[in-house]
């Protein structure tokens, strides 16, 4: 058992003695100090504390010293002397007051996000203000019934979509849904968690978060997503489809650059509109990049390789660039301009095809279809792999198997061979 006595300081520059708290344990010595100060009239000739109010503080100070210890049994007799201080301080600064800012400690770490990722959970924690009402939460606040109704609250919320128009859409009236109490649920979860990390040590008994309110509320899965995949046949339509005129200024429409992004996306594996935008010049014929939709949250920086087919020559020249390999740079000034204006495009070019809300991402979703289907019959696991997911189950064996991008690349040019890509110059020239 440790043991505690109250031992006066050196007397400071005012006047004053602070007094110290002298822990013994398994014969090795450590100090405290405390908040008391006495003057010289208050301490014996021997400079012992006088009895009095000041004593009967340290005292108490003392008896807290003990019951800290008396609460940690038998687990005391191992442990370091430095760790019972540490202990013992946290306990008289009155460890069960901690207080942590959660919106501030959020916003902190949210800079240290990719561009991307901390736009998602910078709209998580806005809509957490917008829930509480005010800019402060502390940590203590949060627990299984406040994350239940915040649930609510996001489920009940419009959507902001729209919302800077002087007519909102029916659309943007709606509540947000499924995935965005999927989304910011977990980007709390993942905050929290790091708050406890931070200033939780269990190896040490310092528990300044001491609540797990996420091993109680389990956060919604997210719904699954819409199949937006469309057939050969569908494809072939947007192929065949005319160009518009250009613009007065000698622009190409939305309409002509979403065609041809929407159909560079397919020929290249279902490649989205961030990474055409900042895509470097093929390398002996391959294009090498690394996702950014989740190079930020892969040990392989979510790199992809991807071999130049001769069908992509005619929009490759239509769009070369300077220093990157589309011109896409020098026609928008950011990659969110240039994915609005794809996509603005493709609302009209999915009307005349019959294909309601089609969007970039359907060229994705075709290329894995198309490339599963019977009339190409590329195995599953290749496909998984072409569009750069993520194995769990297989995580463990990657790390000891090169990936063969010839595999991927036959794979491509399969599923590409179905087409007539010869329209595309045909009807541009027209």
């Amino acid at each position: 058992m440790a043991t505690f006595k109250i031992e006066i300081q050196n007397k400071r520059a005012d006047g004053t003695y602070n007094l110290r708290i002298r822990v013994t344990h398994n014969t090795v010595v450590r100090r405290i100090s405390t908040n008391l100060y006495v003057t010289g009239e208050e301490l014996t000739r021997s400079k012992k504390l006088k009895e009095g109010k000041t004593a009967l503080l340290a005292e108490d100070l003392i008896k807290k010293c003990r019951e800290t210890c008396n609460s940690m049994g038998m687990e005391i007799q191992n442990m370091s002397i430095d760790t019972l201080v540490d202990r013992l301080k946290s306990a008289l600064k009155g460890g069960e007051t901690f207080r942590l800012d959660f919106i501030k400690f959020a916003e902190e770490k949210i800079l240290n996000l990719s561009s991307g990722t901390a736009m998602i959970y910078r709209t998580a924690i806005n809509t957490l203000r917008r829930f509480i009402m005010r800019d402060e939460l502390d940590i203590s606040e949060i627990n299984v019934s406040f994350l239940r109704a915040f649930e609510r609250f996001i489920e009940a919320e419009p959507s902001k979509r729209g919302s800077n128009r002087k007519a909102m859409t029916e659309k943007a009236k709606e509540g947000k849904g499924g995935r965005a109490v999927s989304l910011y649920m977990s980007c709390i979860r993942s905050l929290y968690n790091q708050a406890k990390d931070e200033y939780n040590d269990e190896d040490r008994g310092i528990i300044n978060i001491p609540y797990s309110p996420f091993s109680h509320y389990k956060v919604k899965a997210q719904p699954r997503t819409k199949k937006r995949a469309i057939p050969v046949e569908m494809i072939q339509k947007i192929i065949s489809l005319p160009y518009k005129k250009e613009r007065p200024d000698g622009r190409q429409s939305a309409y002509n650059i979403a065609k041809d992004c929407f159909l560079l996306s397919f020929m290249f594996i279902g490649m989205n509109s961030a990474d055409m935008y900042y895509l470097m010049p093929p390398k002996n014929g391959v294009l090498v990049y690394n996702r950014k939709k989740t190079a930020s949250r892969r040990a392989d920086l979510a790199e992809m390789r991807v071999r130049v087919e001769p069908c992509t020559a005619f929009l490759l020249d239509k769009y070369k660039g300077d220093k990157t390999l589309f011109n896409f740079a020098s026609l928008y000034a950011t990659c969110k301009s240039f994915n609005r204006v794809i996509n603005d495009g493709l609302k009209d070019i999915g009307s005349d095809i019959g294909v309601e809300g089609l969007t970039l991402y359907a060229a994705r979703h075709s290329w894995a279809t198309i490339a599963r289907s019977a009339a190409v019959g590329i195995d599953k696991a290749t496909v998984h792999e072409a569009l750069n997911h993520v194995d769990k189950e297989m995580k463990v064996t990657d790390i000891y198997i090169d990936r063969d991008w010839s595999v991927i690349w036959e794979a491509n040019r399969k599923v590409l061979a179905l087409f007539d890509w010869t329209e595309l110059e045909l009807l541009y020239l027209l």
